[in-house]
């Protein structure tokens, strides 16, 4: 009974052990910054306008972004450009990797641990009139596959946000997009 007891406990722990070169985390915590830079198109009352993004996140959790959106003339009901910038949070992968959950498939555990959680300023220049004469508050919810199933490299995103004007109309904004994920290394020498 003892000798049973302990082969399943062994066989248990086997099963755990991931294979050789596998982190469970599929590179994410290869550098503590994460940068990842993106072009796609944003849609808002059915007006589709070029979107560029630029964002870094520490840990693949806290990070911040900058992005600018412009219509090159086809606007009519939105600004032709819009410049915003602020916090984006992933909420998931930390307590995900905590609690062992990081199982796999890498696509799934990726697509996953990448829901963002944004809040930040927007500026915006409406028809005929000058930059910043529109702004407001945004938050947004975003979800991204990676292509190759890494965290560097290719991913397609989606967001979904809601702009809140100050001076000008509220709305709604979808984005899709194709991004690089690029994840530093540390630059610290190894302690002898």
């Amino acid at each position: 009974l003892l000798r049973s007891s302990v082969s399943q406990a062994e066989t248990e722990a086997r099963a755990r052990v991931p294979p050789p070169g596998y982190d469970g985390v599929y590179g994410l915590l290869d550098g503590p910054l994460a940068f990842a830079a993106s072009a796609g198109a944003a849609l808002g009352r059915g007006e589709p306008r070029g979107s560029l993004r630029l964002s870094a996140h520490y840990l693949w959790t806290a990070g911040i972004y900058a992005r600018y959106e412009d219509a090159f003339g086809g606007a009519e009901q939105r600004p032709q450009r819009v410049a915003s910038f602020g916090v984006d949070l992933r909420p998931l992968f930390l307590p995900r990797f905590a609690l062992d959950n990081e199982q796999g498939p890498a696509i799934y555990d990726l697509t996953l641990d990448s829901l963002s959680l944004t809040a930040g300023a927007y500026f915006a220049q409406p028809q005929s009139q000058a930059f910043g004469d529109e702004r407001g508050f945004e938050t947004g919810v975003g979800l991204g596959v990676p292509l190759f199933g890494a965290a560097r490299g290719l991913w397609l995103e989606g967001r979904a946000e809601r702009r809140f004007a100050d001076r000008g109309p509220d709305a709604w904004l979808f984005t899709l997009a194709l991004a690089f994920h690029a994840i530093t290394w540390s630059t610290e020498a190894p302690r002898p």
